[in-house]
C-alpha cells in the first residue's frame, strides 16, 4: 500500500511540474507576442510628430541618410544636438532591440547640451521609454537601449571594450581627442541578433583636437558634401552641411550674435562653416595658395636639413628642407608612418635620400632619453648611418614662434617673381608633403596651460618636425653693416651660423672643413642648443 501511495504522489508531482513548465512557456510566449505587438505599434508611430519635433530641410536630409558614416553640421545654429538625439530615438523605435551609444568629450558637455534636449522631449516617455538618470540610459518597451557616455581620452574609450552597439552617435566630434572615435567606430560596432549595424552619425563645428582628421575624412574627402565616397575599408562616408541660415526656428537675434563675433577666425568657422579658419587656430596666417607649390628641381648647392619627430604607435615624421640664398626654406619631402622601428626608420631615411648630402638632422630631444635597459633611439639611428642633432632651443613655444616667422612674407623669390609676385613667404612646402599641409593649418592652440603653445593632444607630429627644423635655422640670413668690420671678418660673419647653409654640398672625395659635416654614425649637438630639456 505504501509503495502504491508513493508512486501516485510522484506521478502527481510530475504532472504538476509539467503544468507549471507549460504555463511558464505559455506566459513567455504571450509576453513575446505582446512585446512584438508593442514593437510593431512603435514602428508605425511617427516618432518626430509624437515628440513634437519638426526637422528642417537639412535635418531631414541627415535623418534620411543611409550611408555608414555621416557627419552633420559644420557650423553653429544648424540644430546639431537636437538632430543627433532625435536620430538615436528614431533608431530605437525603428529597430527593436538595438543598442545605441551617444558620446561627448566630458560629462559637463552631456549635461549642458544633450540632457536638456532629452528633457525638452520628455525623455521620450511618449514612446514608452523609461529614463534611468543614475545609469544615464533610456530603455524602450521593444528592448532597445539608448546610452549616454563621455570619452575624455583613449582610456575612457578602452573601457567600452565589453560593449557592443549597432549605432554610434558622436556630438561635437572635432572636440574629441584623436583616436577615441576610431576605437568605438571600428571595434565596438557589431550586429546584434536580428539588428544590423547602422553605423556612425556625428556632429561638429570646425576647430578642436580632431579638426584635421574630421576635415580630411568628411570635408575634403567628400568635396564639402558634393559626393558620397567609400573609405579604404569600404565604408560609405557623407557630409550634410547645415548653417544657422538653414534653421527657420532661429530668430534674428541669433544671426546678429553670430555676425558680431569679434574674432574673424571664430566668426568664419561658427557662422560660415569655414574649415580653413576656426577658433583657436594656431597658424591663421597659413594660406595654401601661397605657402604650397608644385615640386620643382632645387639647386644642388642649397644646403639640406632634416626635422624629425619620433613615434611608433603615434606617427613618426621626417621632413626635408632646403635653404636658398635668401634664407627661405623649401620643405620638399616627408615621411609619415606608424609601426616602424627605429633601425628601420633610419634605413628608410637613407633610402629616401638616395645619396643626398644632408646637413644636421634636428630631432626630438626625447630621442636621447633612456627607457629601462633600452638604448637611446638616437644611438640606434647613428648606428644605422643617420646621425642626429638634438633640436633643443628652449622648448615648444619658441619653436612655434619661429614657424610664425617663416610663414611671413618677404620680397619674392626668383620662382615667384617669374609668376608676377612681389612678395612670397619664407616657407614653401611642396604639394607632395600632404601630411604637413594637412596638419599644420589644422593645429589648434592649447586648451590648458600656455596659450601660446599648441594642443599636444592634436595631430602635431609634422608641425613638431617643422619647428625642430626651423628653430635651428635662425630667422633668415644676417648681413654685416657696410664698412663696419674688415672684409675677412665680414666673410666669417656671413658663414656663421646662418650663412653656413649656403656652402656647396660636397661629396666624400671633396670635403670642405668649414662645412663641419658630422662623420657617418656620429651623434652631435646643435651649436645653438644648450642640451635637451
Amino acid at each position: 500500500m505504501r509503495s502504491t501511495s508513493n508512486s501516485s504522489s510522484s506521478t502527481a508531482n510530475s504532472l504538476l511540474l509539467k503544468l507549471k513548465i507549460q504555463k511558464l512557456q505559455e506566459l513567455k510566449t504571450r509576453r513575446a507576442e505582446l512585446q512584438a505587438r508593442k514593437a510593431e505599434q512603435l514602428r508605425r508611430i511617427d516618432v518626430f510628430a509624437r515628440l513634437g519635433y519638426r526637422p528642417h530641410q537639412q535635418q531631414q536630409e541627415f535623418h534620411s541618410s543611409i550611408e555608414d558614416d555621416v557627419l552633420y553640421g559644420g557650423a553653429a545654429g544648424g540644430g546639431k544636438s537636437v538632430a543627433i538625439v532625435m536620430e538615436g530615438l528614431l533608431a530605437c523605435v525603428r529597430y527593436p532591440g538595438i543598442r545605441v551609444l551617444l558620446i561627448r568629450r566630458t560629462y559637463d558637455e552631456l549635461a549642458e547640451s544633450v540632457f536638456p534636449v532629452l528633457a525638452k522631449f520628455g525623455y521620450a516617455a511618449e514612446l514608452g521609454a523609461r529614463w534611468n538618470g543614475t545609469e544615464r540610459e533610456l530603455r524602450f518597451p521593444n528592448g532597445s537601449l539608448f546610452r549616454f557616455r563621455y570619452m575624455e581620452n583613449l582610456a575612457d574609450a578602452s573601457r567600452r571594450q565589453g560593449g557592443e552597439y549597432q549605432l554610434l552617435l558622436v556630438d561635437e566630434t572635432t572636440l574629441m581627442p584623436p583616436g577615441v572615435v576610431d576605437i568605438l567606430k571600428f571595434e565596438r560596432l557589431r550586429s546584434g541578433g536580428n539588428v544590423p549595424v547602422i553605423g556612425t552619425r556625428s556632429t561638429c563645428n570646425p576647430g578642436g583636437p580632431s579638426h584635421a582628421q574630421v576635415k580630411a575624412r568628411y570635408i575634403d574627402g567628400t568635396n564639402h558634401g558634393s559626393n558620397v565616397v567609400a573609405d579604404d575599408q569600404g565604408l560609405t562616408v557623407r557630409f550634410v552641411q547645415a548653417k544657422a541660415t538653414d534653421n527657420p526656428h532661429l530668430d534674428g537675434s541669433y544671426h546678429r550674435r553670430l555676425n558680431s563675433i569679434p574674432d574673424p577666425q571664430r566668426r568664419a568657422a561658427m557662422r560660415d562653416g569655414d574649415w580653413d579658419q576656426f577658433a583657436g587656430m594656431m597658424f591663421p596666417e597659413w594660406r595654401r595658395e601661397r605657402h604650397t607649390m608644385e615640386p620643382i628641381t632645387l639647386p644642388a648647392e642649397w644646403r639640406r636639413y632634416n626635422g624629425i619627430d619620433w613615434g611608433f604607435s603615434a606617427p613618426w615624421c621626417v621632413l626635408w628642407g632646403a635653404v636658398d640664398e635668401d634664407g627661405r626654406v623649401y620643405v620638399y619631402r616627408e615621411i609619415y608612418k606608424t609601426q616602424v622601428g627605429e633601425a628601420e626608420q633610419a634605413r628608410q631615411i637613407l633610402a629616401a635620400e638616395a645619396g643626398e648630402q644632408i646637413g644636421p638632422r634636428y630631432a626630438d630631444d626625447a630621442m636621447w632619453a633612456t627607457r629601462g635597459d633600452a638604448r637611446p633611439i638616437a644611438s640606434i639611428y647613428a648606428e644605422n648611418g643617420v646621425p642626429l642633432t638634438a633640436a633643443g632651443k628652449g622648448g615648444r613655444v619658441p619653436g612655434w614662434q619661429r614657424v610664425h616667422s617663416y610663414l611671413g612674407e618677404a620680397p619674392a623669390c626668383a620662382h615667384h617673381r617669374e609668376l608676377g609676385w612681389e612678395t612670397c613667404p619664407l616657407l614653401h612646402v611642396f604639394t607632395s608633403c600632404v601630411e604637413l599641409i594637412r596638419t599644420l593649418p589644422a593645429l589648434p592652440h592649447a586648451q590648458i596651460g600656455d596659450p601660446e603653445d599648441a594642443d599636444s593632444k592634436a595631430e602635431d607630429h609634422a608641425p613638431d618636425a617643422l619647428r625642430y627644423l626651423l628653430i635651428n635655422l635662425g630667422g633668415g640670413p644676417r648681413f654685416p653693416d657696410v664698412g663696419a668690420p674688415p672684409a675677412a671678418e665680414a666673410e666669417q660673419e656671413l658663414k656663421a651660423p646662418f650663412a653656413g647653409r649656403y656652402a656647396i654640398a660636397r661629396g666624400p672625395d671633396d670635403p670642405d672643413p668649414d662645412d663641419d659635416v658630422p662623420e657617418r654614425g656620429a651623434v652631435r649637438r646643435s651649436p645653438w642648443a644648450s642640451g635637451p630639456d
